[in-house]
């Protein structure tokens, strides 16, 4: 029988043995992947690392903050510094699509607030607001950034059809 084990978030073991972390982004649906580690607390507090960056301050994590502080003046980092940046656009993405969002909820309570006339029952439909904009910009931008991520991994794949 397996012995029980402390469960982290964003953290699980693989059959041999090793540790791997990942965050998932909350607006794209995406797994970040994170990094495998040697033990679980490297992994949950890579997770706690990324988290901190995507979330802020209030981010649910392993470890409280006071505790990150005592052990990050021992150790580096426990994320690349390109992941750190990919992790900072995710999170300036984020930003800008909730700002839209937003825009975009009082461009529409202000427009509910004017009444239309009845007459405008043959009236072509709205254009897209600004969330649906956004939402497609990040869906692009995510699409472009796989691709060049592909293209910079030295990724071969045959395609038979």
């Amino acid at each position: 029988m397996a012995r029980p084990q402390q469960r982290y978030r964003g953290v699980r073991q693989r059959h041999w043995g090793s540790w791997v972390s990942e965050i998932r982004h909350p607006l794209l649906k995406t797994r970040i992947w994170l990094g495998t580690f040697e033990t679980a607390e490297d992994a949950a507090r890579a997770y706690d690392e990324a988290a901190r960056i995507m979330c802020g301050p209030r981010a649910r994590t392993n470890f409280p903050a006071a505790d990150v502080a005592g052990a990050g003046a021992a150790s580096s980092s426990f994320l690349s510094a390109a992941l750190v940046e990919k992790l900072h656009r995710f999170n300036l993405a984020s930003v800008q699509a909730a700002q839209r969002q937003r825009e975009a909820a009082a461009a529409a309570a202000a427009a509910a607030s004017t009444a239309m006339p009845l007459g405008d029952a043959g009236a072509a439909p709205p254009p897209p607001s600004a969330a649906e904009r956004g939402g497609r910009f990040l869906e692009e931008q995510h699409v472009e950034q796989m691709i060049e991520e592909l293209l910079d991994s030295n990724f071969s794949m045959e395609i038979c059809y």
